[in-house]
């Protein structure tokens, strides 16, 4: 407790009285409560804080770096609860938890993994009807993991949302190998031929397809560790968890796979044809005569390619219409309230002000959590130092609110703000934003020019220009106008008149405004309160109050005399950049279509600048997470134009030829006609994670192409025509192509249902990937074999023409003589 009181000590009153010597005054003395008002009061000493309208304290629990976020919250969560034990009466809430995000992230990626695992598995026994053989394969998943967790260890990467996410995603692909193997031998096994040929054989004529076409999507994350910034730093692990998987997978393939297919894959007993195809399979059934027909002529070649060509116009026809986000921002519910109130207001008035906020937020039914802070007048806590770079008063009220899981963040906020409208009465400022999460819905704009003038001209249009663009709210600038303060300038030598130097005279200044603590006094209950004194705040409520303010140590004089005391406009922060005079504009974006209302935003920023409005030598321009997210965009699109070179070029290794790779990469762009279609059709944003699942197309959908090519170009090394080996391919390769394509969607499938939306590794990697697997898929297995006969004709006939003598060379036909009988 305090006590308080206002007034001069010292002060006294007196009477008369007569002794031998003659008559003197008798002081009187003044009671302090003549004077002033002394009372016993609780002192905010920090400031105040509430937890759903009740007085509370509030913790905060800060893990060193090298600390693991889960365990060190589960400890803290078991002392708390050892507390509440031990002091039933307190009631303990946890407002913000940040392991339960990462908790909920890696139960969710763990589940998904496990159930694309067991999808994949199922794929390979609806293929092959055989449980040995599908052992056999699947046993590729647990060991390719095992193997990539054990390089994890030894490259010192951790197990986090990052690297689950790697092999939740690798789950599919691990299995790829190991089928392309097994798919041959159980073929091999089906004609006839002994275990021991059939396994050497199967494995021996695939090893180098599966080689090459698993370094090809290793390959393509070799660039993320170029890009630098926040991909490199958040994707690399992932890159390199998925790198660590599908090499060990390939190994797994080319060993573990053939010497269990030995013992566990007896002879098939199916009525098979010479190429170990079931007679009345349903993908030979279909695949063979459409094979034919669109091979038939240059008409239906070409038929195929315009067709092609035509899904491909239309999809990027659909890419404006698909968002745009920089990442995603976590599925946590919760909202961030900030009342920021006029400078000079209390912060027992900035509490009130936040009490009326409580009662507007605890009727909305979708909320179950408001914690309340204010800061004190003097606190030099965290919150006070945020306020002050943010151009707010130092004693703003954050109020923490978290809603229901169901909730919609974007509703809830826009609802939100409308209902405490009231609150912003009075000249107080009130924003609500999302409070967990990457900041990825911020817009930020930075006005720099030659002078502070020009720059709040600029300013004050561009906050004109854009306050009514839909999707935007807490739109502000850190801009602040000069706020009224009283300056009290000392004239040194009036004040060594009073028997008082500069700094006293501040000491005098700053004691009488805001009270000093005079001493303790004991009371009778044996408490020991402290003491102090001050001028009552309403005999200060002016300038001219102030002047007459009594000062010195000699004699008292009014402020007046030895300072110049006026009011004065002050600026409450200034902000510059590159040494130029400078402001920042900022607001939520509340659509999940960040990049569309970011670019909405530059087109009129760009008017403004068209028109010539703005002031001369004034720049304006998008920064913060938009920039952020233009430079993440840039880098990716980077790595994906080095990602393909990369894959041509093991390509041209693997193939030894330069034509047949250039042939194989005609499958990448049949993978974005799925891909930006099922994003499209999910209304799912384009992301750095979607940016990742294109990355990952780049390495994926080639596969298939790699394990057709191979086989042909045996086939003709063989003898047979360009017709037939692409006819004979196409039916060998139909069924382990179907297979890994079906096996890969599949595993991404519980990623791509969106079921852990707050993981970084979210959905919209899985949708492309999964859209993208699908249409490449099923196109390659007819466009690859166009495009290839179509080349193989051309070069045909370019080597004709060239090889064909002119015809002057030629000696005429009468001269020539008769051809012997039988020529």
């Amino acid at each position: 407790g305090t006590a308080g009181a206002a007034g001069t000590a010292g002060a006294t009153t007196g009477s008369h009285a007569t002794t031998g010597t003659g008559t003197f005054a008798v002081p009187t003395p003044v009671h302090l409560a003549d004077v002033g008002t002394v009372a016993i009061a609780q002192l905010a000493t920090t400031g105040y804080a509430r937890t759903n309208g009740d007085s509370s304290i509030t913790l905060s629990v800060t893990k060193t770096s090298d600390a693991n976020t889960v365990s060190v919250a589960d400890d803290v969560n078991a002392k708390l609860a050892e507390v509440a034990a031990r002091h039933p009466e307190i009631r303990i809430v946890t407002v913000s938890d940040l392991s339960a995000f990462i908790k909920e992230s890696r139960d969710g990626l763990v589940r998904e993994g496990l159930l694309g695992a067991l999808m994949a598995i199922a794929v390979i026994f609806l293929f092959l009807l055989s449980l040995r053989s599908t052992f056999v394969a699947a046993i590729s998943i647990p060991t390719s993991i095992l193997a990539a967790l054990t390089l994890m260890l030894v490259a010192g990467i951790s197990i986090n949302i990052m690297t689950l996410g790697g092999l939740a995603v690798a789950v599919g692909r691990v299995v790829d190998d190991a089928i392309v193997v097994l798919e041959n031998i159980y073929r091999h096994r089906a004609r006839g031929e002994d275990k021991r040929t059939a396994v050497l054989s199967g494995a021996r004529e695939v090893s180098s397809a599966i080689t090459s076409s698993t370094l090809t999507t290793v390959a393509v994350f070799l660039p993320l560790g170029f890009v630098g910034g926040l991909v490199s730093q958040f994707f690399l692990p992932f890159a390199l968890t998925v790198t660590f998987a599908l090499i060990a997978s390939l190994v797994c393939a080319l060993t573990v796979v053939p010497v269990l297919a030995y013992f566990l894959v007896d002879k098939v007993k199916m009525d098979v044809d010479e190429d170990g195809e079931p007679r009345n399979s349903i993908w030979i059934r279909a695949y063979t005569p459409t094979i034919k027909f669109v091979l038939r002529s240059r008409l239906t070649k070409f038929g195929v390619l315009g067709i092609s060509a035509v899904l491909f116009v239309a999809t990027f026809a659909l890419v404006p219409s698909i968002p745009t986000q920089f990442i995603n921002a976590g599925s946590e519910k919760v909202l961030l309230v900030s009342i920021a109130p006029p400078p000079g207001t209390p912060s027992a008035a900035v509490l009130d002000r936040a009490v009326q906020a409580e009662g507007i937020l605890k009727a909305d039914p979708a909320v179950i959590l408001v914690q309340t802070t204010v800061p004190s007048e003097g606190s030099t806590g965290n919150q006070t130092i945020t306020a002050a770079f943010t151009g707010r008063a130092s004693n703003s009220a954050n109020i923490t609110v978290r809603l229901a899981s169901d909730a919609n963040l974007s509703r809830e906020t826009q609802k939100l703000l409308a209902d405490l409208a009231p609150v912003k009465d009075g000249g107080w400022n009130l924003t609500v934003s999302e409070g967990t999460g990457f900041s990825s819905s911020g817009l930020s704009i930075t006005v720099s020019g030659p002078d502070q003038t020009a720059v709040a001209t600029a300013t004050e249009q561009v906050l004109a220009a854009i306050k009514d663009q839909p999707d935007i709210i807490n739109l502000k600038s850190d801009l602040t106008k000069g706020t009224p303060s009283v300056e009290v300038t000392v004239d040194p030598n009036k004040a060594i008149a009073a028997g008082l130097t500069t700094a006293q005279v501040a000491g005098e200044v700053r004691g009488a405004l805001t009270g000093s603590q005079v001493g303790r006094i004991a009371m009778a209950d044996g408490s020991v309160l402290d003491l102090y004194m001050g001028i009552d705040p309403s005999a200060m409520s002016s300038v001219d109050a102030l002047k007459a303010l009594p000062v010195g140590t000699v004699a008292k004089v009014p402020l007046a005399t030895i300072a110049d005391v006026q009011s004065v406009d002050s600026q409450g922060s200034i902000t510059r950049i590159g040494g130029a005079p400078a402001a920042s504009i900022t607001a939520e974006i509340t659509s999940k279509d960040t990049g569309g209302v970011s670019k909405s935003v530059q087109k009129t920023i760009d008017a403004l600048k068209a028109a010539g409005t703005l002031p001369a030598g004034v720049d304006v321009a998008l920064a913060g997470v938009t920039q952020q997210q233009n430079s993440a965009f840039g880098g990716l699109f980077a790595s994906m134009g080095v990602a393909i070179l990369l894959v041509y070029v093991m390509l041209v290794l693997t193939f030894n030829s330069l034509i047949t790779p250039f042939i194989i990469l005609f499958s990448l762009p049949l993978a974005t006609i799925g891909a930006f279609t099922a994003l499209y059709v999910t209304g799912r944003p384009i992301g750095i994670s979607a940016l990742i699942g294109f990355l990952m197309l780049i390495g994926i959908v080639v596969t298939n192409a790699i394990v057709l090519l191979d086989l042909v170009e045996r086939l003709r090394g063989q003898g047979l025509s360009t017709h037939d080996a692409l006819v004979e391919g196409g039916r060998t390769r139909v069924r382990p192509i179907l297979m890994t394509a079906l096996a890969t969607i599949l595993a991404l499938m519980p990623l791509g249902l969106g079921l852990n939306e707050g993981s970084i590794i979210a959905s919209e990697l899985a949708t492309v990937v999964i859209g993208g697997l699908f249409t490449s898929t099923f196109l390659t297995l007819l466009v690859i074999p166009v495009v290839y006969s179509l080349v193989d004709g051309g070069k045909t006939g370019l080597g004709q023409r060239f090889s064909r003598k002119p015809a002057a060379e030629l000696a005429p036909v009468e001269s020539a003589p008769p051809a012997p009988a039988g020529a």
